[in-house]
């Protein structure tokens, strides 16, 4: 008996039936844990499929549900393809959702389990679902562009800059214009378009809207007239048969650095049209009333004392110490007068080189345009087309007008008010292009300079980043630095009331490019180009940019 109470009491290869019995729960649940994975595996397969294919909707120009299902349906297909789970199109929808958004969703994805069929008949059904917000943010974007004389030059390559400009603009605008297209909003896309040289553009169509623009320069702000007494620019015109070109003076400081609406309550913040006066005619003329000095016309002569810009006949006699003053010849209104008509000379009245509209010779600015339709997208790459190079650099004139055309203030009031709901989700954004520094040349007359926005040198218009006037005796580079000090002031009060600021330079100075690269809202958002076939590729990168599609959960 001893024996068998001996084997009674023996445990070994118990370990070993256990093991045995335990077998069957541990593979089921191992192979529980493989159908787990894989179902967690396709779902997550299906739900990045899913996100491409809602964004695929989103990007296409379907405005209906059943539009946006047909193109949602083949799009997930196609990212589906061989992952090995059975979808058609009953089990996926793509519908318009809420607040400009697509919505996608997949239903009753059958996952077939690799155990649990063993003891359970029932497949695994998975859902998934995505949410692509469609241009949530609407663009207002105003172009400032540089077209002045220097971008009729080439830049490392045979195309001149002034061309390349346009070609790559119009390019921006097609992928802006596409995406209008894309969006379920009409009015998703504006454009503006502002060229600038020395001075801006408006367009003489507006010479009649008195709310926003002076016929007559105010006393206040302006500084001192350049004639005799305060003339009505327009009655000048009229009397001398020559009509407005549309370009403006710049406001003075400190409305010329805002967007603050004009006012004639408040004389300074009114706008004025050019009118580049008449300069002496080419005889003895005296710098002040006790010498002469011999001046020439720049049209005849190229001398050290140039006349730029005679149009008319003085109308004095060249005898006497004030009718051989310099400014006497400049500033009397009888020479203006209806009987001086027919004196007035010809290419004075039919270009820009000369007369009252000398240096207004570049194309007027194109308000806030939608681009959603091929009709309208075509009329601001016809505006783009007409550009021109001619005149001097004033980049900050250019940016106010840019800023202005974005602006929900007068005179175009056409930008969305930022406060409101509508205008939290508009985007403001300046694309600045300029090819060179800021300029008010110094001429060897008693005027020191041409007539630009600023008027001559001597009115004191222009004043540096101390708020002190300018002079006849600045320099040019004392001229450049204020002009700096504007465009940097314009650049910062634009950003700080939202407005997004892409910058190019095109074959600028260490010195712009600083500044430009202080104006941009990023670093990266400053783009540096050494050759003009560059350009088309920095626009197309910008419009990439600029373009706001993103899914949202």
């Amino acid at each position: 008996m001893r024996p068998l109470a001996r084997l009674g009491h023996d445990e070994r290869g118990a370990i070993a039936v256990q093991f045995a019995l335990l077998l069957i729960p541990i593979a089921i649940l191992t192979f529980g844990l493989i159908d787990l994975s894989r179902t967690s595996v396709q779902k997550r397969q299906l739900q990045d499929a899913l996100d491409a294919a809602t964004l695929m909707a989103a990007r296409s120009t379907a405005t209906t549900d059943a539009a946006l299902d047909t193109v949602g349906d083949a799009a997930l297909a196609t990212e589906m393809a061989g992952l090995g789970v059975a979808l058609g199109p009953s089990n996926s929808t793509f519908a318009l959702g809420p607040n400009n958004t697509v919505v996608g969703t997949v239903q009753n994805v059958t996952i077939k389990p690799i155990i649990a069929n063993l003891w359970s008949t029932g497949d695994k059904t998975i859902t998934a679902g995505s949410t692509v917000m469609r241009s949530v943010n609407k663009l207002e974007v105003a172009l400032v562009l540089d077209n002045t004389g220097s971008m009729g030059s080439t830049l490392n390559s045979g195309t001149k800059k002034i061309d390349a400009l346009i070609t790559a603009s119009k390019s921006l605008v097609d992928v802006l214009a596409a995406a209008a297209a894309r969006a379920s909003e009409t009015d998703a896309v504006k454009i503006s378009v502002v060229p600038f040289s020395m001075t801006v553009n408006v367009g003489s169509t507006y010479q009649s809207q008195t709310a926003w623009l002076s016929g007559k320069m105010p006393a206040t702000g302006y500084g001192t007239d350049v004639f005799a007494t305060n003339q009505n620019r327009f009655t000048l015109l009229s009397n001398l048969g020559l009509t407005w070109a549309g370009c403006v003076e710049s406001r003075p400081a400190p409305y010329d650095v805002t967007d603050d609406a004009p006012s004639s309550s408040t004389p300074a913040s009114m706008f004025v049209p050019f009118f580049a006066p008449d300069e002496p005619d080419d005889n003895t003329v005296g710098v002040n009333q006790s010498s002469t000095t011999r001046y020439r016309d720049a049209r005849t002569q190229n001398t050290s004392y140039p006349i730029e810009n005679n149009w008319l006949p003085d109308g004095v006699s060249p005898s006497g110490t004030s009718a051989t003053a310099w400014t006497s010849r400049s500033t009397p209104i009888a020479k203006y007068g209806t009987s001086n008509k027919n004196n007035v000379l010809s290419v004075a009245k039919s270009g820009t080189d000369y007369g009252p509209n000398a240096g207004c010779g570049l194309t007027s600015v194109m308000r806030l345009t939608n681009v959603r339709t091929t009709t309208q997208r075509d009329l601001v790459k016809a505006k783009l087309g007409q550009m021109i190079a001619d005149g001097n650099t004033n980049v900050a004139m250019g940016l106010a007008w840019g800023w202005h055309t974005l602006s929900k203030n007068a005179p175009f009031a056409d930008g969305v008010d930022p406060t409101t709901s509508a205008g939290k989700k508009t985007t403001k954004v300046i694309v600045l292009l300029t090819d060179g520094d800021n300029t008010n040349d110094v001429v060897n007359n008693p005027n020191k300079s041409i007539y630009t926005g600023y008027g001559y040198i001597g009115q004191g218009r222009l004043k540096n980043a101390s708020g002190v006037a300018l002079t006849t005796s600045s320099t040019a580079t004392d001229r450049r630095d204020a002009i700096d000090s504007r465009e940097k002031l314009l650049c910062q009060n634009a950003k700080d009331k939202g407005v997004v600021i892409y910058a190019i330079g095109v074959g600028v100075s260490d010195h712009s490019k600083g500044i430009l690269q202080q104006c941009a809202t990023k670093l990266d958002m400053y783009y540096d180009v050494t050759s003009a076939d560059q350009l088309t590729s920095v626009f197309n990168t910008i419009a990439g940019s600029i373009q706001n599609l993103r899914i949202t959960k």
